[in-house]
C-alpha cells in the first residue's frame, strides 16, 4: 500500500507537470487573445511549479510522520526496557535478599553447631580430671589430636616428686573408615619416660579395665622402675588432673581467638610455659600465650640472660620448661630436629 501511494504521488506530480507544460504550450498558441493567453500562462505555471512543491511538502510531512512514528516506537521500546530493567532489578534484589537470608541461616546453623561442639569438648576435657575412665581419656586424646592440640606422638606430664614423665598416646584412629565417631575401645598407652623423652616402660590401659585398677598397676610399674617416691608424696590421681589441665589450656587457647593459638602441645610447665613440637611458649600477660621461642634456636646462648630482663616471667616455670625443651630437642623428640653432629653421615 505504501509503495502504491508513493508511486501514485509521483504519477500525480508527473501528470501535473505535463498538464502545466501543455497549458503553457496552449497559451503560446493563444497569443492572439492576450487575456486568454495570460490565464493559460498562470494556470500552466501553477501546475508546473506549485504541484511538485506541494507534493514535495507532503513528502516532507510524511517523512516527519515516519520520524515521529519511529520515535514513538523507540519510546515504547525504552518504556518496555525500563519495565524489564525494573523487573530484573526487583528479581535481583529478591535474589540478594534470599542469598543474605540463606547465608544468615547458614551462619546461625554453623554458630549453633560450633557452640554445641564447644560445650561437648569442654565437658569432655573437664571429665578427664573429674570422672576419668578409659573411654573418657581415649575420646579426649582422640579429639585433641584431631584438633591438633597435641601431636600424634601424644602429650606428657611430669609425675609428682619424681624425675620421670608419663606420656599419653591416643589409640590409632582411621578417620577414613566412614564411621560417625572414632573407635575409642583400643588400648590406651601410658608410656613412662625420662626428661629427654627416652623410654622407661609403659602400661597399657584396656577398655574393660577400671581407672583404679589401672592406677594400681601404674604405681607398681613405678616401683619396679625405682621411680616411686612413696605413698605420702605421690597421688596417682594427679596424672588425670594434670592431663585435663593441659588439654583445657590448649583448647581454650585454640578456640578463643588468640593471636598465637597453642597447637601440638607436648608438655605444660605450670603456671606459665608450654612446650610444643616447634616452640617454647610463655604467657606474658593476662594468661595469653603470646611469647614464643623457636625450638630450633633454643641452644643459642643469649636466652637465659635475655629472659631474666622480662618483668613478667615466672623464673621457676621458665627454667624447667627451657631445660626440658633443650633435652627433648637434643634427643630429636620434637618435630624440629637438631642439626647433625660434625662427622655424622647425612642419613
Amino acid at each position: 500500500m505504501l509503495r502504491w501511494a508513493v508511486r501514485n504521488r509521483w504519477l500525480t506530480a508527473s501528470l501535473s507537470v505535463g498538464a502545466g507544460l501543455l497549458i503553457l504550450f496552449w497559451s503560446w498558441l493563444s497569443e492572439q487573445s492576450a487575456w486568454w493567453s495570460g490565464v493559460l500562462v498562470n494556470g500552466g505555471t501553477s501546475l508546473f511549479l506549485f504541484a511538485p512543491l506541494l507534493l514535495f511538502g507532503r513528502h516532507i510531512e510524511q517523512r516527519f510522520d515516519d520520524v515521529e512514528a519511529a520515535q514513538e516506537k523507540i519510546e515504547r521500546r525504552q518504556e518496555a526496557t525500563a519495565e524489564e530493567i525494573a523487573s530484573l532489578s526487583e528479581e535481583v534484589s529478591q535474589a540478594q535478599a534470599e542469598i543474605r537470608r540463606t547465608r544468615d541461616e547458614l551462619s546461625q546453623v554453623v554458630s549453633s553447631r560450633l557452640a554445641s561442639s564447644r560445650i561437648d569438648d569442654q565437658e569432655l576435657f573437664a571429665a578427664v580430671d573429674q570422672t576419668p575412665s578409659h573411654d573418657v581419656l581415649s575420646r579426649a586424646l582422640i579429639r585433641a589430636n584431631h584438633l591438633n592440640l597435641i601431636p600424634h606422638s601424644g602429650c606428657r606430664i611430669r609425675l609428682q616428686e619424681t624425675s620421670v614423665y608419663v606420656r599419653f598416646r591416643a589409640p590409632e584412629v582411621d578417620y577414613f573408615s566412614g564411621e560417625e565417631a572414632p573407635d575409642s575401645r583400643g588400648d590406651l598407652i601410658l608410656q613412662i619416660e625420662q626428661a629427654d623423652g627416652w623410654y622407661r616402660g609403659e602400661v597399657a590401659w584396656t577398655h574393660e579395665e577400671a581407672a583404679e585398677d589401672l592406677l594400681v598397676r601404674f604405681v607398681e610399674s613405678l616401683v619396679g622402675a625405682g621411680q616411686y617416691p612413696g605413698d605420702d608424696l605421690f597421688d596417682p590421681t594427679h596424672i588425670f588432673a594434670d592431663l585435663g589441665q593441659l588439654l583445657q589450656i590448649a583448647y581454650k587457647s585454640a578456640t578463643t581467638g588468640m593471636f598465637e593459638p597453642l597447637t601440638s602441645v607436648v608438655e605444660y610447665c605450670p603456671p606459665q610455659w608450654v612446650i610444643t613440637s616447634t616452640h617454647l611458649i610463655g604467657a606474658s600477660r593476662k594468661g595469653r600465650f603470646d611469647y614464643a621461642i623457636p625450638i630450633a634456636r633454643i641452644n643459642e646462648p643469649r636466652w637465659s640472660q635475655h629472659m631474666t630482663e622480662k618483668t613478667w616471667i615466672d623464673e621457676d616455670s621458665f627454667d624447667r620448661a627451657f631445660s626440658v625443651a633443650k633435652l627433648l630437642f637434643s634427643a630429636g623428640k620434637l618435630a624440629v630436629k637438631p642439626p647433625p653432629a660434625k662427622g655424622e653421615p647425612p642419613f
